[in-house]
């Protein structure tokens, strides 16, 4: 497969860019021709990594893709129709692009699954798993709505994350260039009178002057710091696995953040889960899907471990619990789920368990984040007026 970068007129004589793949010109002529396109000219692109095409789909734009499916799904229309009707009517030049290839693929004889996964920088390869699962089972409408589902709450999650890290990370940098800009510029102004002065000076003036000093003198060091020791602690997760498991594991143990991160990582290793256990899939196959969404390598590892132990014949509940990743509420569902036969209910009640958490969580974070900032340049400001005026108000009552 090759990714050519093409220049092309649509009817009504406006010209298009874009890109695309296609086993050769002819192929992405062709492609493009059923999108109403007429190819000018193109060129190859040299390398075509993931991200040349997988920013190019929004989430927004898959879950289109997959509603648009699934609902032709339910009427009866074949699969191969639905995708033409799709690309007919799709408004983003580049879902027409992607469904075409997928249209030539199956008219070349390949499954829509096989088709959908030739481009995993589109396609989550667990979600191509649950559409293949789905052509065995003549079921392709519920996994079509798995996948909405799934897309929906990622999108959810990444938002969350975003909001536990972003905020929490303006503020603290906020809270420093303020400090910063304090201790090396208007300190040393007002310091520097009492200096010259032929006083005693109090502790607090004269660690204020000595903090004032350091700043302006290693503020460089201060400022490369930060980046340093991240691309060293990055170098070192390269280095060996062991490594990488350790700093990781050090990860969830920082104070409020650590224990975020364990409940988005397990709240996603639990929705992966349940999809895909209500595909059909054994528990065995759950894990190893499920363990793949997982960023985090302790966690991971824990899962390998989960899976070795359940392959020994030990039951899930109690080898999800021996992780001490997951509360005991989560691993008292799962108990509940395989004793009473019903696991699909348990999962969900896991699901809406973790989504109450992790926002009441986030919330309690950024919640903290302000009165902490205030409550640090409150303290600053208390130092420096103390500092500052401590001796000159002393000065004043020595006079007569």
């Amino acid at each position: 497969m090759h990714h050519y970068r093409y220049k092309a007129i649509n009817d009504s004589g406006k010209y298009v860019t874009g890109k695309l793949s296609a086993e050769n010109p002819a192929e992405l002529s062709t492609l493009l021709r059923a999108t109403q396109l007429e190819l000018i000219s193109f060129k190859e692109e040299k390398s075509a990594g993931s991200g040349l095409f997988g920013a190019s789909i929004t989430p927004k734009e898959l879950i289109t893709i997959f509603v648009h499916l699934e609902q032709l799904e339910k009427t009866g229309v074949s699969i191969a129709d639905s995708i033409h009707d799709l690309i007919e009517s799709a408004d983003s030049q580049q879902v027409k692009n992607i469904m075409s290839e997928v249209e030539e693929s199956i008219k070349n004889g390949s499954f829509f699954s096989e088709s959908l996964g030739k481009r995993p920088d589109v396609f989550n390869p667990i979600h191509v798993g649950l559409i293949a699962m789905g052509e065995k089972t003549g079921n392709l409408s519920s996994a079509f709505n798995s996948i909405i589902e799934d897309i929906k709450w990622s999108m959810d999650i990444k938002r969350k994350t975003k909001k536990a890290t972003t905020g929490p990370m303006f503020g603290l940098g906020l809270m420093f260039l303020i400090m910063g800009i304090m201790t090396s510029v208007v300190v040393p102004k007002v310091t520097g009178f009492l200096a010259a002065q032929d006083i005693k000076l109090p502790v607090t003036t004269t660690s204020l002057i000595a903090f004032s000093d350091f700043v302006k003198g290693y503020w460089h060091v201060l400022l490369i710091t930060p980046p340093i020791l991240w691309i060293s602690f990055r170098i070192l997760a390269h280095s060996s696995e062991e490594m990488a498991v350790m700093l990781d594991n050090f990860k969830l143990k920082v104070p409020i953040i650590g224990a975020i991160m364990i409940k988005i990582d397990a709240a996603k290793f639990c929705q992966l889960f349940s999809m895909t256990f209500k595909s059909g899939l054994g528990v065995l196959e759950c894990l190893d899907a499920s363990s793949g969404a997982i960023k985090n390598r302790a966690i991971k590892k824990s899962i390998i471990t989960v899976k070795q132990q359940i392959s020994d014949g030990q039951s899930l509940s109690k080898s999800i619990g021996a992780t001490g990743y997951f509360p005991s509420l989560v691993v008292r569902m799962f108990k509940v789920g395989e004793e009473s036969g019903n696991m699909e209910s348990a999962l969900q009640n896991i699901k809406f368990f973790y989504d109450r958490e992790i926002n009441d969580s986030i919330d309690k974070l950024v919640s903290m984040i302000q009165p902490t900032i205030t409550m640090v340049m409150g303290g600053m400001i208390a130092w420096i007026t103390i500092a500052v005026f401590g001796p000159i108000y002393s000065t004043f009552s020595k006079m007569k």
